[in-house]
């Protein structure tokens, strides 16, 4: 049994932590709403409407471009690595914007991705953004959305603070990748900062770990990192995202290192 002075330190301790938990409560609620859940309609870059997480706290902004034959969908739904982990990069201070194909019908196949009309889509989603506000923009895209992030900071390096390369295509042997790879669309170097994100045990057939850091070790970039992963699960098929080549199982870790690595370009320049 207690005593009335071993109660009261109890009941008080007890209040305390309930005063605690509700403060952070409070807090993650008040950092929730004030992200802002919008569509943006920008016709030079697509009939689709882009969903888009904004906040004024942001530090910088993210597109976001997923593999596959793309977005394909007005409601911005994707199992794609980068919509699931959404949130994660919102509540790491960065605005989310994510690039859809163009209609419904269209697939973003290989050479759409590195299409003229592809870039200037694009481009006018840059354009939209720094009218919005005045934040850097970073491109991040997924295995085959590497395509389109190392064709855009290939040519607009300018416009851009940097490019990320997740599980990004590289030297295969596929008939339809096999011309689209980062060391033929970006060579040795580009003027933008770069960030190679890949598990290094990725047995997708076009995005091999091995010429990924071979890739990385001769690229000559402002500023370049190569963030190589281990462990994890691999429960689906070999490019899809319940393996190690979409981070099954380590996708929230992927997510913060990659928000942490935009955050630190912005706050060294």
């Amino acid at each position: 049994m207690l005593n009335k002075k071993e109660l009261k330190m109890f009941f008080s301790n007890k209040f305390m932590i309930i005063i605690l938990l509700l403060a952070i409560i409070f807090c993650l609620n008040i950092k929730n709403a004030k992200s802002k859940y919008i569509e943006i309609f920008i016709s030079d870059t697509s009939n689709l409407p882009i969903h888009a997480v904004e906040n004024e706290s942001s530090i910088a902004n993210m597109i976001a471009i997923v593999g596959g034959k793309g977005l394909k969908n007005s409601q911005g739904k994707s199992r794609n690595y980068l919509v699931k982990q959404k949130d994660i990069f919102v509540d790491s201070e960065l605005n989310f914007y994510l690039l859809p194909n163009y209609s419904k019908k269209e697939d973003a196949n290989y050479h759409l991705r590195i299409s003229n009309k592809r870039m200037q889509r694009i481009l006018a989603l840059v354009d939209a953004i720094k009218v919005r506000n005045n934040k850097p923009i970073f491109i991040v895209g997924f295995s085959r959305g590497s395509v389109d992030a190392g064709s855009f900071g290939k040519k607009y390096s300018d416009r851009i603070n940097g490019i990320v390369l997740a599980s990004g295509i590289y030297t295969n042997e596929s008939k339809r990748a096999e011309t689209y790879s980062m060391e033929i669309i970006i060579g040795n170097h580009i003027k933008t900062p770069t960030l190679v994100a890949h598990h290094s045990d990725d047995l997708c057939h076009v995005t091999p770990f091995s010429y990924a850091e071979s890739f990385y070790h001769k690229l000559n970039a402002p500023s370049k990192k190569l963030i190589s992963y281990s462990g994890g699960s691999a429960t689906g098929r070999a490019c899809g995202p319940l393996n190690h080549h979409g981070f099954e199982g380590i996708e929230e870790v992927v997510a913060r290192d990659i928000s942490a690595w935009i955050i630190s370009q912005v706050e060294g320049s």
